[in-house]
């Protein structure tokens, strides 16, 4: 599988070392600036800074979006456009807008969103959850 990642922030960067830690190899790195990451660490991956040309070039399956907020959509519906499945962080975006182009970008090419949430099974939420669900709350 060929991932590229978008946005080489502390989150980007950890998507990408977790990446590599599970024996992935087929990485994409897209920035827009200087990234973080020490120059010795993106020696072996290929470093775009234009979005449609590293889907074009590299045809990645997956896209990881870890860029700021406001810019999710601008990489996940050109990134669902051609294809690609996505994770992205969250919140999706700064916006409502544009999410109905996403919504259908998905839909036509068959692309799954995948939203980040690190809390999903977090004691805490659980127990929110299993209140709201008995009508304690």
């Amino acid at each position: 599988m060929k991932f590229l990642i978008a946005g080489l922030g502390s989150i980007g960067r950890r998507h990408f070392r977790n990446l590599i830690a599970l024996g992935e190899k087929n990485i994409v790195l897209l920035r827009t600036r200087k990234a973080t990451l020490p120059d010795d660490e993106l020696a072996d991956y290929p470093v775009e800074t234009d979005l449609t040309e590293a889907l074009q070039k590299h045809k990645p399956d997956a896209v990881i979006v870890t860029n700021p907020t406001s810019m999710h959509l601008g990489v996940a519906i050109p990134a669902a456009e051609a294809g690609c499945h996505i994770l992205l962080e969250k919140p999706v975006s700064h916006s409502l807008e544009r999410l109905d182009v996403l919504q259908k970008a998905a839909e036509k090419s068959g692309s799954k969103i995948l939203v980040g949430f690190q809390f999903r099974y977090h004691p805490t939420l659980n127990k929110a959850r299993e209140l709201i669900e008995s009508n304690a709350l």
